[in-house]
């Protein structure tokens, strides 16, 4: 699909899993928000909340609609999503590109599994 960022090498044996991903300039969605650059340790990404900026409207529609025709073609195929966060969406050029689509493969919980395991009405 395209919306979904390429793996360039995957191997698992009975106790880990490896997935390697091409390194993007760019950097993610979160990083685009942060202005920060990719190689930046974390803190001084993410922990400066002066540096937040929004998206222009036009970004979010373009975003937001890649995102959701990716996200109608893995549950067309019946394949469980459950990682969606702004650091897991990568930016190339114009377009964004879901990261971390092999963690239900490997039984990780969802990302906002804590989120719903307190509503004990849904499974």
């Amino acid at each position: 699909h395209p919306y979904m960022y390429k793996i360039t090498f995957a191997t698992a044996n009975e106790s880990s899993a490896l997935v390697i991903r091409p390194f993007s300039e760019k950097g993610t969605l979160k990083d685009l928000i942060y202005k920060a650059k990719p190689k930046d340790p974390f803190l001084k990404k993410y922990c400066n909340p002066k540096k937040i900026q929004g998206l222009e409207l036009q970004q979010i529609k373009t975003y937001g609609r890649q995102i959701l025709e990716v996200l109608k073609f893995l549950h067309e195929k019946g394949f469980p999503y459950g990682h969606l966060h702004s650091a897991n969406v990568m930016l190339d050029g114009d377009t964004c590109k879901l990261l971390d689509l092999e963690n239900s493969l490997l039984g990780l919980p969802s990302f906002y599994r804590s989120y719903f395991s307190q509503f004990r009405k849904i499974n």
